[in-house]
């Protein structure tokens, strides 16, 4: 019994060590140990009724590695690709937000330039009648009102990208302190 006590504690050495090495993630090392475990336990019990337990245990943790490896595989490679899907998602949309707010800020700097040169038009040439005088003071105040209503708008973008930036900024301090917290937790095994 010993002996098949040292060969599972072995396999569970080699499977964490494999872990370490390989870049195993943190699934498919515990699924390894878990699955050694609960399959030497299995295979205890059934190597027990036909009288060859320490065979029972033996082929009950290997199998039972493999299972766990595979399982927990699979679940890290999943988590992986959702991950990445994910900073895909986020990263085109910030591209996209960037696009937006140049779009944005350069259709406000051709406004301003329209409107720089409409201005030293109009106020070079003299008008003789006060209604054209009061149109155009009306037509200028409108002008400076849409472009006013403009600065606003990219005032108010820039803002909610900042909050859009910070939000994901603590979205990955967040997921990075749990992965440490589990990472630090699987490391006490």
């Amino acid at each position: 019994m010993k002996n098949t006590i040292i060969l599972i504690l072995a396999s569970l050495f080699v499977a964490s060590s494999l872990s370490a090495n390989d870049g195993w993630g943190s699934k498919q090392t515990s699924r390894t140990v878990g699955g050694a475990l609960g399959g030497a336990t299995i295979g205890g019990i059934i190597g027990h009724q036909h009288g060859k337990q320490k065979e029972g245990i033996i082929i009950g943790s290997v199998l039972g590695m493999i299972i766990g490896n595979k399982s927990g595989k699979g679940h890290d490679s999943r988590m992986e690709q959702q991950q990445w899907e994910q900073r895909q998602r986020e990263m085109a949309h910030q591209e996209r937000m960037r696009r937006e707010e140049q779009q944005r800020i350069e259709q406000a700097r051709q406004y301003r330039i329209q409107q720089t040169r409409q201005s030293s038009s109009t106020f070079g040439g003299s008008s003789t009648s006060s209604s054209d005088e009061l149109t155009q003071a009306r037509h200028r105040a409108e002008q400076r009102e849409a472009e006013l209503q403009r600065e606003m708008e990219i005032l108010r973008i820039q803002q909610e990208r900042r909050i859009a930036l910070e939000e994901y900024r603590q979205r990955e301090l967040q997921a990075q302190q749990q992965l440490e917290k589990i990472r630090n937790g699987h490391s006490a095994y």
